[in-house]
């Protein structure tokens, strides 16, 4: 029997997405420019909206990690011991989410230090936020790859969701195209594992409630 927050636990998945929406829609228009002297402006004028983006940012990044907690734990069922797969879907996801919480870091930096920056550093600190996003975007194939596998082989998520995603993963791999899987393939995915997880949580915990009433 399942408790009510291992039921709701893995929602957190479908809550972290919000969260990343509004922070990345947040540092889009408040770190704003390619170049030193407007994304200096920008630190100046916007230091609050940013330091916000970034810590709506680190907040999806931890229910994301709470999420794949829900996910290992799936998957492990469905896998066995000793669940190499599984602990490779859970790895990849660890690594990503670690990597993407400082994604931020390079714009909370200079809003901070605004005042102590001259253009040429905030233009650094601007454009190293996009180290991180790169890893990030090469890391999580991992996650996506083990979950195919799982879905395929183990039937731990429906067939679709594991071809989904194979080709999530073989996008983000993709330097061109690869930051569109993670902007948006990566959300829509968790969004929908997210809630399949709990409805089928909600499903097999409600199951012997329904047997016992049926003998009953």
């Amino acid at each position: 029997m399942t408790t009510k927050w291992d039921r709701w636990a893995p929602l957190s998945g479908a809550l972290a997405v919000p969260f990343w929406i509004v922070a990345v829609i947040l540092v889009s228009t408040k770190a704003e420019g390619s170049k030193g002297p407007k994304i200096l402006t920008s630190f100046h004028q916007h230091s609050d909206g940013i330091l916000l983006a970034g810590l709506l940012w680190s907040i999806g990044v931890l229910l994301f990690i709470w999420f794949l907690g829900s996910l290992r734990s799936h998957y492990l069922a469905a896998e066995r011991e000793p669940g190499r797969i599984t602990a490779l879907a859970y790895g990849g996801g660890i690594a990503a989410s670690v990597i993407a919480m400082l994604i931020p870091v390079g714009d909370e930096v200079g809003a901070l230090n605004k005042d102590d920056i001259d253009a040429s550093g905030a233009a650094v600190l601007h454009h190293f936020s996009d180290a991180f996003f790169v890893a990030a975007e090469y890391t999580l194939p991992i996650l996506f790859f083990a979950s195919a596998i799982m879905a395929l082989r183990y039937g731990a998520l429906p067939k679709w969701l594991g071809w989904l995603s194979a080709v999530i993963g073989i996008v983000l791999l993709i330097g061109p195209i690869g930051w569109a899987a993670f902007i948006f393939a990566t959300p829509i995915w968790t969004l929908i594992v997210s809630i399949w997880l709990y409805t089928r949580t909600e499903q097999l915990s409600t199951r012997p409630e329904s047997a016992l009433g049926a003998t009953g």
